[in-house]
C-alpha cells in the first residue's frame, strides 16, 4: 500500500486547487466534427487541462479528460479529505 501523500508535500498551486478547486480559462477549442466541439480548459493556478467534447446540437457533455502537471495526482489510497487540504492552505497563510 502507498504512503499516503500530505498536503504539506503539495505545491502551493496544486494545494490551492486541491482546497478551492480549478480555475479555468478557454484554450484551444475547435470543431471535431458536425456533431462535436472540443473545448480545452487549463487552470490558471496549476495547468492543469480539461478536454471536453460537447455535442453541438444537444449541448451534452460526450467526454470529458484531464491532463494533470507532475506531482498533482495522488493515488487512490492517497486521496485526502478537501478538508485536510483546507487546514493546510491556512496553515501555510499564518506563517
Amino acid at each position: 500500500m502507498a504512503k499516503p501523500k500530505v498536503p504539506d508535500e503539495y505545491q502551493d498551486p496544486f494545494l490551492r486547487c486541491r482546497t478551492f478547486g480549478h480555475t479555468w480559462h478557454i484554450g484551444d477549442s475547435e470543431e471535431e466534427s458536425r456533431s462535436f466541439y472540443r473545448f480545452v480548459l487549463i487552470c490558471d493556478a496549476c495547468k492543469t487541462r480539461r478536454i471536453d467534447a460537447i455535442n453541438s446540437r444537444t449541448g451534452g457533455v460526450a467526454s470529458r479528460r484531464y491532463e494533470y502537471q507532475e506531482g498533482y495526482q495522488a493515488a487512490r489510497a492517497e486521496g485526502l479529505a478537501r478538508t485536510t487540504y483546507r487546514i493546510e492552505f491556512i496553515r501555510r497563510i499564518r506563517r
